[in-house]
């Protein structure tokens, strides 16, 4: 495997590159979420903060943890289902692939998804 050297937060084409992989991983997920979407067999979970988890969830998360663990593999990750893995490249993604409120959880009504990127001075949300 060959390791890249860091690349500066600020370069248009590394902006481009992630972004472009952030988008088809999200709508990756999207479809992933709509799949189960309204489904009357959808298992809510409570959580330990009593906030709910569906396996839409971490079915999301996990596709877009392995799209950008393939694409950047020296990045960390932070996921609200699946934890963190720390990285190398002083690059994050923060993730939260169905972030509704408990009540409408199991119809995804109000969902949205939601990943952010930050890098040393810079940052993007989607």
């Amino acid at each position: 495997m060959t390791v890249s050297p860091p690349v500066h937060p600020a370069d248009p084409t590394e902006i481009h590159r992630r972004l472009e992989v952030a988008v088809r991983a999200a709508r990756e997920a999207g479809d992933l979420v709509l799949r189960r979407f309204r489904r009357p067999d959808l298992a809510v979970e409570w959580k330990s903060d009593a906030s709910p988890v569906t396996i839409a969830d971490r079915e999301a998360e996990a596709h877009l943890r392995r799209s950008l663990e393939a694409a950047f593999p020296r990045d960390g990750i932070l996921g609200e289902e699946l934890g963190e893995t720390t990285g190398t490249s002083g690059y994050r993604w923060i993730l939260d692939p169905v972030d509704a409120p408990a009540p409408s959880s199991a119809a995804f009504r109000s969902s949205a998804p939601w990943w952010r990127w930050s890098g040393t001075g810079a940052a993007w949300s989607g």
